[in-house]
């Protein structure tokens, strides 16, 4: 009687795994559990789920950062035990759109993959054809890419063997579900120019010329970038941004004239004249022309007179300290 009975038992999972491509089929769950991901909230979701339960694991609009989904399930010793008698399945075309209030659905099984005689299991779900997942001794990879224009992913529970015990039909899964990011941000360049005329400039990240979208963001390994522009009526300007993981930096360079530029700061009391100009206070930056400029400061009856030769592209800080130093003979 028992080798009948595994026999037959094989002959059932046999018949649920050759089924995994058929068309849209009719079923109802014991209870639909829903899961909502996102790329800025990385945490596993978890839930407790029957051997009939399904699951709904909801999207972002936004699938930038994301490679995949990971279900981990905790398999009580009464599931583990009566090996390949319950497995999870994965569908596509769900209709209605899964909700915890709704218990019938319909669709079409795209994969199976029975429970494995483990205390925990690990399943991963790709959602797009350039990923990292792989299969390991705890990790199943799907072995297909679900549907998800409606932004779900709908996941089975299903006892897929004839004759098991009450106790397994009633063991409860203990399941989380978390999203696999890719180990990459998002940079998002914002350049800002001293007019509101456009000005052809180049980008280099890490010293290679970089090509940007409309939209001027750039996918990037996480870690530490350099980011330069050049331009022939701009001076180059150099900055440093850190990409954290699954999230958007953004990185904005303000491109200054290649006029040369002066700024002065002198104690109070102090008259300063640039080019025989009075200057009020300390000044703020401003543009010269190229070439020689005279400086001059008065305290009092004293007088300081310094010549600038002002480059092209070049910045210059003026600074007047007055200082008084006492030492001991």
């Amino acid at each position: 009687m028992k080798r009948v009975f595994c026999a037959g038992c094989f002959f059932s999972l046999l018949f649920f795994m050759s089924t995994a491509d058929c068309q849209a089929e009719s079923f109802r769950t014991h209870k639909t559990h829903i899961v909502s991901l996102s790329a800025e909230n990385q945490k596993e979701q978890s839930l407790q789920t029957g051997i009939n339960d399904s699951i709904g694991v909801f999207l972002p609009d936004d699938l930038m950062f994301f490679e995949g989904i990971e279900v981990k399930v905790q398999i009580p010793p009464a599931v583990a035990n009566w090996r390949d008698s319950v497995a999870l399945a994965a569908y596509d075309g769900v209709a209605p759109v899964p909700s915890a209030s709704k218990i019938d659905y319909s669709g079409k099984r795209i994969y199976i993959q029975p429970l494995p005689s483990k205390v925990n299991w690990i399943m991963q779900i790709p959602l797009r054809y350039d990923n990292s997942l792989k299969d390991g001794p705890y990790v199943t990879k799907m072995n297909v890419i679900p549907e998800i224009s409606g932004h779900f992913v709908f996941l089975r529970f299903m006892p897929v063997m004839k004759g098991v015990p009450e106790e397994t039909l009633e063991s409860v899964l203990s399941v989380s579900v978390k999203p696999v990011l890719i180990d990459k941000g998002r940079l998002v360049l914002s350049v800002k120019t001293p007019s509101s005329a456009k000005t052809p400039f180049v980008v280099l990240i890490d010293d290679k010329v970089t090509e940007l979208p409309a939209d001027n963001s750039i996918l990037l390994d996480t870690g530490v970038h350099n980011v330069c522009i050049q331009s022939d009526e701009y001076r180059n300007e150099v900055s440093s941004v850190y990409i954290d993981r699954a999230r958007t930096t953004v990185c904005e360079i303000s491109l200054k004239s290649l006029m040369p530029t002066v700024s002065i700061s002198v104690p109070d009391n102090v008259d300063m004249f640039f080019d025989d100009q009075k200057i009020d206070g300390t000044a703020a930056e401003f543009e010269v022309s190229e070439g020689e400029h005279r400086l001059r400061f008065l305290m009092g009856s004293y007088e300081i007179i310094r010549s600038l030769n002002a480059e092209k592209g070049k910045s210059y800080s003026v600074n007047l300290s007055v200082d008084l130093e006492i030492t001991e003979e």
